[in-house]
């Protein structure tokens, strides 16, 4: 090393020492460190103080808790801490989400199908709803499975779940949840192992209790809330259901295969494989909600004290599809509305089978509707032409009836004998224009009651309707019109306007006459409908709206082939022959002379 290295070396060295003396603390900032390094070491004390207060009281907690559910679960009392986790099973139709807390549904999927907003359509969703049993055990406890954590067990496909809660050696309870070859059902198996040391000696059943709140699916909330009860059949009998219209309850005491949670284009249905032995339905209002209804079913399990006991049964989460359902043969596609007595016959038989047989080949839903109403006007008009046939030959008689009129003044009895001989003398039948329209109302009715009910159309398009189950909202009112709603629906107005032309049509070809309060009835009646209408399917107005335009062209074409001058020539052919007895009179005169009585003097009488 040279000289030069080493002095620099040497005024490196005597800076640092300088640097050193001149910057160590004084006695002041000495005592200032060390009682902040004292403080730092007393926190981290007292911190540890509070950590371990805090175990000591979540393990007081802990052991509070766990004495509580000894006293009230007993032996089961282990198998109620725990976490709450999730498991989902799967196929091509559900998603369904199951929670180890109870074991139980906790969310139910319909993939294939979406909410009237585009959100996924759930049948469940969330700890608002229960699937739980209760029993009684030696114990004297009352154990409910929403209160225990089972473990889930998945297969291997996904297919299938087993949520168990092991109890002791040989000792447990198994739901098992899988799915079907019917892809909307899932099939629930309970099994209590070794269950009979556990429960009471003198229990002899198990209560299963369903709650459910019906998710509001459509646009029009208030329909769903009338079409959304609860249905059931008692064994080899004829499905029933609460009232839609208000809260009901119902104790079912004889057997039932079925109970079904409908709303109004799907349904959550309970099918036993056997028959519950008996169950409690019920219906309550929910108001101001994003639910319809809640519903609740209890059913009872009966209990035999088997060393292993099943239970099983199959919960259908699908639509309202007529065919679909029908396919089961458990009568479970009467929880459609289609009407009663002829009206529900002209729907099963007719309407929907034609109805489907377009389906296979029209995918447009607005032109099937077109062509239905085409199908079934075609096959009525036998009837219109038999209408407007007697509806002109009252028009052909109506100078004479006006002549009786004027020449008989206030006698309205002495008109109507002398119009009814000249009903007869004309071989005139003055019903005969009111039987057809009244053979017509079974279909009128009976489509009344399919379209709202029709799941085919719901969410399907046509012209400006985006959906023709619900109604179609041309203009959004910033009001609500009593009786009307808060929106204006196109097809109702369309409706309407073409009933209001029927109606004046028909008036002006009305052989005898209104009077104006009959007039003004007539026209009143399509505006009332409008007010009624308005809010109903649009499929079901459109198919009015056709109705109502087809029938014009109908008796338009007829009037222009039908002669009223031969008509006339005819009844006045008619007059000249001997008028035939009615049916009436003629038993009369039979019943006379079985009698012994004379029929002309019954005539003079």
């Amino acid at each position: 090393m040279d000289r030069n290295s080493i002095i620099g070396l040497s005024l490196i060295f005597l800076i640092l020492i300088g640097f050193a003396y001149f910057n160590q603390p004084s006695e002041d900032e000495l005592r200032t460190l060390k009682a902040k390094q004292d403080a730092a070491v007393a926190l981290a004390q007292r911190e540890d103080s509070l950590a371990q207060a805090a175990e000591m009281v979540v393990a007081a907690a802990t052991s509070i808790d766990t004495v509580k559910a000894e006293t009230k679960l007993g032996s089961f009392a282990a198998l109620a801490t725990g976490n709450e986790t999730f498991t989902e099973i799967e196929n091509d139709q559900l998603k369904i989400t199951l929670s180890n807390k109870g074991g139980k549904p906790y969310r139910v999927e319909l993939k294939n199908y979406k909410a009237y907003n585009g959100s996924p359509l759930l049948m469940l969703d969330g700890d608002n709803n229960q699937f739980e049993f209760t029993f009684a055990t030696r114990e004297n406890k009352t154990i409910s499975s929403s209160e225990l954590f089972f473990t889930p067990k998945p297969s291997a496909d996904g297919k299938s779940l087993s949520m168990v809660a092991q109890l002791g050696d040989n000792q447990y309870i198994e739901q098992k949840y899988s799915f079907g070859e019917n892809e909307n059902m899932l099939t629930y198996e309970l099994i209590l192992n070794g269950m009979n040391n556990v429960m009471a000696a003198n229990s002899n059943y198990i209560d299963l209790n369903i709650n459910q709140e019906i998710i509001s699916q459509e646009k029009n909330a208030e329909n769903e809330k009338r079409t959304s009860t609860i249905y059931y059949r008692f064994t080899d009998d004829e499905p029933s259901y609460l009232t839609e219209t208000s809260d009901g309850k119902e104790s079912l005491k004889t057997p039932v295969q079925w109970i079904s949670f409908k709303q109004q284009y799907f349904n959550t249905t309970f099918i036993s494989d056997k028959a519950f032995e008996n169950a409690v339905v019920e219906t309550q209002s929910k108001e101001g909600s994003s639910y319809v209804k809640k519903v609740f079913a209890n059913i009872t399990i009966p209990f035999a004290h088997q060393e292993r006991e099943t239970f099983a049964m199959n919960i259908l989460y699908a639509p309202n599809h007529y065919k679909t359902l029908s396919k089961l043969n458990i009568e479970l596609e009467r929880i459609i509305p289609m009407g009663w007595g002829i009206f529900r016959w002209v729907n099963k038989y007719v309407v929907i089978n034609v109805f489907y047989f377009l389906n296979q080949y029209i995918s447009s839903f607005g032109i099937i509707i077109l062509l239905l109403t085409l199908i079934i006007k075609t096959v009525l008009f036998p009837l219109v032409y038999r209408s407007y046939l007697s509806t002109a030959k009252m028009r052909v008689l109506k100078p004479e009836m006006d002549e009786l009129k004027e020449k008989y003044g206030n006698d309205l009895s002495r008109i109507q004998q002398e119009n009814m001989k000249l009903y007869r003398k004309a071989g005139v039948n003055p019903l005969g224009g009111c039987v057809p329209v009244l053979l017509q109302m079974p279909i009128l009715i009976a489509l009344f009651q399919f379209f709202p009910s029709a799941f085919e159309l719901r969410q399907q398009s046509f012209l400006w309707a985006e959906d023709l189950s619900t109604y179609d909202s041309l203009i959004k009112l910033p009001f609500t019109v009593p009786y009307y709603g808060d929106h204006v629906s196109l097809f109702a107005l369309l409706m309407t306007v073409s009933s209001l032309l029927f109606t004046h049509y028909n008036n002006q070809n009305t052989g005898a006459g209104l009077n104006a309060q009959m007039k003004w009835m007539s026209y009143l009646m399509p505006v009332i409908f409008l007010f009624v209408l308005n809010s109903y399917p649009a499929g079901l107005n459109y198919y009015y709206f056709l109705s109502n335009l087809v029938t014009i062209g109908q008796q338009l074409g007829i009037r222009r082939f039908v002669d009223e001058d031969k008509i006339h020539a005819q009844i006045q052919e008619n007059k000249k022959k001997p008028a035939k007895k009615s049916m009436f009179e003629q038993r009369l005169e039979d019943m006379a002379k079985k009698r012994g009585i004379d029929p002309k003097q019954l005539k003079k009488k």
